[in-house]
């Protein structure tokens, strides 16, 4: 049966957005109407009842249980096992040995939080590395919490069984040593790893952290739906439940600059291995206050010499007429490539940007979506060349600047990543702001002092 949508008018999507906020701490900018349409419809189908008001209406009614279910429908999306790979290897070669010496000093206990963990890809990798490189529990007290706010994710997750793309990332030893095939090509994940998870219903905005003292917490990908001060305040908890010395994993775009100085950003291995992490700081906020540059110092950074180069043909170039374009560039849609993002299906999304480049090649957003598609699913090398289009067809486009930065300073170019760094700084500190919405609803300036920052770290090769 194909999916049906339903036109949301204003008044219908801000009560809409506005229960989830209120419920669930949710933040959906109008950029997500057109997908909260298909889940409205596909929630009216299922239930029967005839209009959106009168669904709203049992939704806000207290106790009601669809309103679970509409959260179910809302935020589940699909995900990978070893998912951000730069990260997989941080925690596999820095952060999880570093845990285990200290557990194993401090009465062998550890505990791993996986917030927002969808349907248990995340907590089960954490496990399969905690195998690997813990091969007997015995006489330890090691557990990986894992939590989500969408009951039919933590239905699947407890089944943990999974089809081919979920298990894309993993190696063939991997998949070998820690699954059982099922027919149909699906895949089980194996008793001695699911022992270590342990799975909980959560509401990251109302209900405490699972334990009182944890050594890392991955919260990837999920405060982009929350607004600053529902991040804020969920920062607040988290710092007070990691222990000293305790690891926070983001997503890769998510920063935590003007939302929390007790986090100090650090870069961990190098090459095609650096990623970067946060850590609890315990010294005093004195000593650790990040700096904000102003809008004015970043704007009176000369830019590289190729960035110059770049503005000044951008500045020359001819505007081409689009009209021989607009049909073919409209049969793709990159509202669709967003939306493909957004569910976390970014083989599709690297699909439909593809298509859209082929249709529009002058296009700078077409090759950043291809580029943030080719990210999200860890192939940065491949990403660079679409990331590269993108800043040469407009040298103005801080995001794109910034994605490649990452993904430069992940194929090991840190020179060249510094570069970019300094140039998405210089952007996005000019007020472009217009893609505010897809960094969570953060400014671009939090995000300009964020990458020049990081571009101090890469000039000076520190690795803190």
């Amino acid at each position: 049966m194909s999916a049906t949508r339903v036109a949301l008018g204003d008044a219908e999507f801000a009560r809409l957005r506005e229960l989830l906020s209120r419920t669930a701490g949710l933040v959906f900018d109008d950029s997500r109407r057109e997908s909260m349409g298909y889940s409205i419809g596909e929630r009216l189908r299922a239930t029967g009842i005839a209009d959106v008001a009168s669904y709203l209406e049992e939704v806000e009614r207290a106790g009601s249980a669809e309103r679970q279910r509409l959260l179910d429908e809302v935020t589940i999306q699909e995900t990978h096992f070893f998912r951000n790979p730069p990260q997989m290897r941080a925690l596999r070669v820095h952060v999880l040995p570093e845990l285990i010496r200290h557990a194993d000093a401090n009465g062998r206990r550890l505990r791993i939080w996986s917030a927002g963990c969808s349907t248990g890809e995340e907590p089960y990798t954490i496990a399969m590395m905690l195998r690997e490189l813990l091969p007997s529990t015995a006489g330890w007290d090691v557990k990986v919490i894992a939590t989500d706010i969408s009951e039919n994710a933590l239905r699947a997750a407890r089944a943990a069984t999974y089809g081919s793309r979920a298990v894309q990332l993993a190696t063939a030893a991997e998949v070998a040593r820690f699954f059982v095939a099922q027919s149909g090509g699906r895949w089980t994940v194996r008793p001695e790893v699911r022992e270590l998870v342990e799975l909980r219903h959560h509401n990251l905005v109302r209900d405490a952290p699972p334990e009182p003292v944890l050594d890392l917490v991955l919260c990837r990908n999920v405060t982009i739906y929350f607004s600053r001060e529902t991040t804020r305040e969920l920062m607040g908890r988290l710092h007070r439940s990691l222990r000293d010395g305790g690891y926070l994993l983001l997503g890769h775009s998510e920063t935590l600059w003007q939302v929390s100085e007790d986090f100090r950003l650090v870069a961990l291995g190098s090459g095609d291995s650096a990623a970067f992490v946060y850590r609890r700081l315990d010294e005093p906020a004195a000593e650790r206050r990040a700096i904000l540059p102003d809008r004015r110092t970043l704007q009176e950074l000369p830019l590289p010499p190729e960035r110059r180069v770049a503005a000044r043909r951008a500045r020359s170039r001819v505007e081409l007429p689009r009209q021989e374009r607009v049909e073919t560039a409209e049969a793709i849609p990159l509202s669709s490539v967003r939306d493909a993002l957004a569910a976390g299906r970014y083989a599709d999304a690297a699909r439909l940007a593809r298509l859209a480049a082929d249709a529009d090649p002058l296009r700078s957003e077409v090759h950043y979506l291809l580029g943030r598609a080719l990210v999200d699913s860890g192939d940065d090398a491949e990403a660079l060349p679409a990331l590269r289009r993108a800043v040469y067809l407009d040298p103005e486009a801080g995001l794109a600047h910034f994605l490649l930065a990452g993904a430069l300073a992940r194929c090991g170019d840190r020179a060249a990543a510094a570069r970019e760094y300094r140039a998405a700084a210089q952007t996005l500190a000019r007020g472009a702001d217009g893609d505010a919405h897809e960094l969570g609803g953060r400014s671009a300036r939090e995000l300009a002092a964020l990458c020049a920052q990081l571009e101090g770290q890469l000039s000076a090769g520190s690795e803190r």
